[in-house]
């Protein structure tokens, strides 16, 4: 159960109706279906988004931003997301993206070995370059030279600025969710 307990629909002040209809009727909602329970309440960190709907929209642009508006490819980003989520332990972040990082092509393999904790078998230099970076910066919160110049080649300058934002927005993402002990929703893979 959330330490948070859900803003209820009915009473919501306007900036929480402009902001929950945001995200409803928003590009992530044709993306992922759990964005909302039974009773009309915003799953994942977007009920923590609504307890400060200013800071909220910021939040939401953000994420809107970096998943749809950004040039890394859907496979590193999904990749990118679920090496976080598994470092973290974060068991909502992970439900999320393990099936979206599947659908853009990250392989059962991957996302199993990402899971339990170990190093995966990469045959595409890219996919290795990402998983190395985002792996240095969560264990160790900063990236060696090595990863950082190897990721560089790889993806060029303007989509590793994307990753290092992406590892910024969902850690942030992260914290909310661990700290407030939001669990996926019902039907979706809780590995932790």
């Amino acid at each position: 159960m959330t330490r948070l307990p859900y803003v209820e629909p009915a009473q919501f002040s306007p900036e929480q109706k402009e902001l929950y209809e945001s995200i409803v009727g928003g590009p992530r909602a044709g993306k992922r279906g759990s964005l909302v329970d039974d009773a009309g309440h915003l799953t994942g960190p977007f009920n923590a988004f609504l307890r400060l709907p200013a800071l909220g929209e910021h939040w939401s642009q953000i994420g809107e931003t970096l998943r749809f508006r950004a040039s890394l490819p859907r496979r590193l980003f999904e990749l990118a997301v679920i090496v976080l989520a598994a470092g973290w332990r974060c068991s909502h972040e992970w439900a999320a993206h393990s099936g979206l990082a599947r659908d853009a092509g990250v392989s059962d393999d991957i996302i199993n070995a990402v899971r339990q904790g170990t190093a995966p078998q990469l045959s595409d230099a890219k996919d290795k370059a990402v998983y190395n970076f985002v792996r240095e910066l969560v264990d160790r919160r900063s990236v060696n030279d090595a990863a950082y110049q190897a990721a560089l080649e790889q993806i060029g300058e303007e989509q590793l600025t994307e990753l290092v934002h992406t590892v910024a927005y969902y850690s942030a993402l992260a914290t909310m969710l661990n700290a407030f002990a939001i669990i996926p929703p019902k039907g979706m893979d809780n590995p932790w």
